[in-house]
């Protein structure tokens, strides 16, 4: 087993190894720590402890302990802060935006123990009692919240994060490769602006422009959208497309300052990569810990395979955080941690998922390397496009040949719309190997003017595809059920929940899987729901009150 970090917890502190008198980085989260490459926290501790860096772990502290802020003193270099694995708001509140009973990220899965908020809370508290330490922050939550942004538990605009929690940078997407120019300005430039691919930085209004060494945007300012609901659209749809290599420096007024935003490198997604290749976990929660954290077991024995999503999904937050390129580890590597996990010792047999944001996705790449709509799938699939399940059956094949290995499922389900015709063998020998009971999609909707708007396949059919699902699993002799993932109260809807309704019954469909749509910060769906307007500025009916929001689910529950 690995070493754990140094942690502090609700006042008790774990050492692994000898005390420290000073950290190199202290890491501050809202997430209990589980090292597991699904936690965001321990895949920044594991890869600042390769690079040689000693770090220690605040978990969850009391705002308003300053002690817990304290223990272990000032880092040489920066606290590392982040909200955890979720957006603190999302983790917090229901789409109701009712306090939620539990927190799947913290011990026994009890809620109320990260702030609302809680970037804004941590980075001020740290900046209070820290005044010229180095402050970085990460993660979800200051990915979809680095641009002016609408925020539906307070029905708003609020500022760019960076305005509410005065840190010194923050790094979107993900880390692995950032992390490293991160500390390499802390040890030797910490003077001067630094200018790091896939990180954003607030300067005094139109300061700095003339250094830039990258061509630029001004964006919609952060007055123009709060005096302009198609001002706030055009931002949207602006960076909707934003988190590619060859985009521009993106820039958005404020009065107290500018924020400016770098856009990624691609030499930074294949670091990204390799990394992930590097880096070994434990696979357990921190021994700190009295009681489970329920997050860690559906994922315990995962493993990841790629990073980014072709998809546009304009209810999603994956295209501003991890953008629309895919990044595909090797099956080398991938068989090599496989092999890795056969040997843990609570490990029995069964690979519980391999994929990432859409498991259909692995392999996947443009043949002209991208263009800048990066719309690959949407409204229909790209001609450019290698799209195949051929590498992913590949990487199935080879893990199942794995000793040790029983079972190798596809938990996180497949992308139904994007099968094609020519590939349903393929798609045959995956359910009969790798799909346990249950195979998860999420067609979202039926009716096409919401999937347009959701941007979805509004072509895909799913009936067709239920009637070849059940027809292939008499084929191969097994019995399996198909759970949907469907979403109500979506912006356009006027008589659509209707029509998931009658489709439910028509298709016989299990619909236990029903999510109230909660517009997020950053996304292009919360722009419609906040401007009543689609992204072709055009008005569209949004569901707000309260009373119309859960029509839709009651509309089902019927059924």
């Amino acid at each position: 087993m690995l070493p754990y970090p140094t942690i502090a917890f609700n006042g008790k502190i774990y050492y692994e190894a000898s005390k420290k008198t000073e950290y190199d980085v202290i890491i501050v989260t809202g997430d209990a720590y589980v090292d597991h490459a699904a936690f965001p926290t321990a895949v920044i501790f594991r890869t600042l402890e390769y690079l040689g860096l000693s770090v220690a772990i605040i978990a969850q502290p009391n705002i308003n302990s300053n002690d817990e802020f304290t223990v272990f003193k000032e880092p040489k270099l920066f606290f590392a802060v982040t909200s955890g694995a979720m957006d603190s708001m999302v983790a917090n509140y229901t789409a109701t935006k009712m306090p939620r009973s539990k927190d799947r990220l913290s011990p026994e899965g009890k809620p109320g123990l990260r702030p609302k908020r809680a970037l804004n809370s941590y980075v001020q508290k740290l900046r209070q009692l820290y005044k010229s330490s180095k402050i970085v922050v990460g993660g979800i939550e200051a990915s979809l919240r680095r641009y002016v942004h609408y925020d539906f538990w307070e029905d708003k605009l609020r500022d760019p994060v960076l305005f509410d929690a005065p840190a010194d940078i923050l790094v979107y997407g993900m880390g692995e490769a950032v992390i490293r120019e991160i500390v390499d300005w802390c040890r030797n430039k910490p003077n001067e602006v630094p200018q790091i691919p896939q990180t954003c930085i607030k300067v005094k209004h139109r300061e700095f422009r003339d250094s830039l060494t990258k061509q630029f945007e001004i964006l919609p300012s952060v007055d123009d959208c709060r005096k302009s609901k198609q001002a706030f659209m055009e931002l949207s749809r602006k960076i909707d497309v934003s988190v590619r290599p060859d985009s521009k420096i993106l820039i958005q007024e404020h009065f107290k300052g500018d924020v400016i935003c770098f856009p990624p490198s691609e030499e930074f997604f294949k670091q990204e990569i390799l990394t992930m290749d590097r880096l070994n976990y434990n696979r357990m929660s921190h021994p700190i810990y009295e009681k489970p954290i329920p997050g860690l077991e559906p994922v315990q024995f995962s493993i990841q395979s790629h990073r980014g999503c072709l998809s546009a999904c304009s209810f999603c937050a994956l295209s501003l955080h991890q953008g629309r390129v895919i990044r595909s580890r090797s099956i080398e590597s991938i068989i090599s941690e496989i092999t890795l996990l056969s040997k843990h010792p609570d490990f029995k047999g069964i690979v519980s998922d391999i994929g990432g944001p859409s498991a259909n996705m692995y392999g996947w790449e443009c043949k002209i390397g991208g263009c800048e709509t990066r719309m690959c799938v949407h409204p229909k699939i790209c001609p450019n496009l290698k799209h195949s399940l051929k590498p992913l059956v590949t990487l199935l094949k080879a893990a199942l040949k794995v000793q040790g290995v029983r079972k190798v499922f596809l938990g996180s389900g497949l992308r139904y719309d994007l099968i094609r015709d020519d590939e349903w063998d393929l798609f045959e020998y995956i359910i009969k190997n790798h799909v346990s009971g249950q195979l998860k999609v999420a067609p979202e909707h039926f009716d096409k003017s919401v999937l347009t708007l959701m941007r979805k396949g509004e072509n895909a059919d799913f009936g067709k595809f239920i009637q070849k699902f059940y027809k292939s699993c008499e084929k191969i002799g097994k019995k399996l059920y198909v759970v949907p993932y469907l979403m109500t109260a979506f912006p356009g809807n006027k008589n659509a929940d209707n029509v998931l309704k009658d489709k439910i019954k028509e298709l016989r469909l299990v619909h236990e899987q029903i999510q109230e749509f909660t517009p997020t910060p950053g996304s292009l769906a919360g722009a419609m729901y906040y401007t009543e307007l689609d992204y072709k500025y055009n008005e569209i009916k949004v569901s707000k009150t309260a009373n119309e929001r859960k029509k839709g689910r009651q509309i089902i529950q019927k059924c």
